[in-house]
């Protein structure tokens, strides 16, 4: 015990004074909780500026034009005096679309012809795009379905006939998950946590590196009596409870500040963010261990918090992956820390459902130490890698 607590009040001094493992437990974990809740506060995006070219200059194409910037998602900012024009401001990116209205557009329609309205937008920018091409079906769809009504009308059909006459086939939509369509529900959950992981990772990595890095291992493991547990404990227990501690701010800044839904169990996500912790912290003493040098490992751990975002199922879902990526992305904590967070505020899940990432995150807790301890006894003992860089 007095072991324990020797090493462990070593270690919550150089949390204040050491300026590395400093910037990494206190600085960036706070300034990437305020960056992000920030930068997507209002969750959905609003006010995309588009550009239209009005070449019928009429009564109804002004209608459409109206129409387009009324939607929340559009902002008509332009209106180019040709279609050259509109593109050259799609390319410098000042624009995210441009919609063209052909001329005799107006007394086309009143003829009771088909006409078009040209879209074009940078599809190389996914969510913008998105959300231009839903914005601008959905104000064409509204404007054919009027006129069509209104043609109905004027042949004597009832109001209520007409509507189905228009569309005698609906769908019955239940988004199960996200039904505000709020990206920052879903994509700062991704990004707060991945950043958080990172954050604990490294510091874990630097908190054990810098006293192999200056040949203190051996000190170390005289000061813990050969104790490999206690050892771990004590270095690692403060850094634990300090960002056990940042993660509940971060959960404020998400679940009171922007109001994220939490339909399952509060409990479950706590705990989760404990099992994040602390098989975060495990992996990292892995890549310690393998290491040979103290650059060697940072790059190891750095790496593999970066590439966990890629393997959790938020840019591309799992099951659509490749077999053996599948079964890779089961070796990161992320993954299954992102499973039952979402299973668990978002989904409402039963926590029943919860059980098996729980489980995993114990046991990627347990593993990582296990396979790399006898490893991580003789580089104590030798006192520090092999390679001093």
């Amino acid at each position: 015990m007095k072991s324990f607590l020797l090493i462990a009040k070593r270690e919550i001094r150089l949390l204040f004074h050491n300026k590395s493992i400093f910037i990494f437990s206190v600085v960036l974990p706070f300034i990437s909780i305020l960056f992000f809740n920030t930068l997507l506060s209002e969750g959905v995006a609003r006010n995309l500026p588009i550009a239209v070219v009005d070449l019928d200059n009429s009564s109804v194409s002004r209608n459409v034009i109206s129409q387009l910037n009324a939607t929340p998602e559009l902002e008509v900012s332009n209106q180019p005096i040709s279609q050259l024009e509109g593109e050259n401001l799609i390319q410098q990116l000042k624009v995210y679309g441009l919609v063209t209205i052909p001329k005799n557009f107006g007394s086309d329609l009143n003829q009771g012809k088909q006409v078009y309205v040209l879209n074009q937008y940078n599809s190389s920018l996914l969510l913008p795009s998105g959300l231009e091409i839903k914005a601008v079906n959905r104000v064409i769809g509204e404007l054919s379905a009027g006129l069509n009504i209104k043609k109905q009308l004027k042949n004597g059909v009832y109001i209520k006939q007409a509507k189905v006459n228009l569309q005698p086939v609906t769908s019955n939509n239940h988004i199960l998950s996200n039904p505000y369509t709020n990206y920052s529900y879903y994509l700062n959950s991704g990004f707060l946590t991945l950043f958080f992981q990172i954050f604990v990772i490294l510091t874990t990595i630097y908190c054990f590196g810098t006293d192999l890095k200056y040949k203190k291992g051996e000190k170390l493991y005289n000061i813990g009596n050969g104790n490999l547990l206690t050892i771990i404990l004590g270095k690692t227990l403060p850094y634990t409870l300090w960002f056990y501690f940042v993660g509940l701010v971060m959960y404020f800044s998400m679940f009171v500040f922007q109001d994220f839904p939490l339909f399952g169990s509060k409990w479950a996500v706590l705990v989760a963010l404990l099992l994040l912790i602390i098989s975060t912290q495990a992996v990292a003493i892995f890549f310690i261990s393998i290491s040979k040098s103290f650059r060697e490992s940072l790059t190891y751990g750095s790496g593999f918090a970066a590439i966990s975002l890629s393997f959790s199922g938020i840019t591309f879902p799992i099951f659509g992956m490749p077999k053996v990526l599948q079964w890779l992305s089961q070796i990161f904590p992320f993954t299954h820390f992102f499973e039952l967070f979402l299973d668990q505020t978002q989904r409402g899940f039963p926590l029943f459902y919860s059980i098996k990432p729980i489980i995993i995150l114990v046991l990627l807790t347990i593993i990582p130490v296990l396979l790399v301890a006898k490893k991580l006894r003789n580089l104590l003992k030798q006192g520090s890698f092999l390679q001093r860089i």
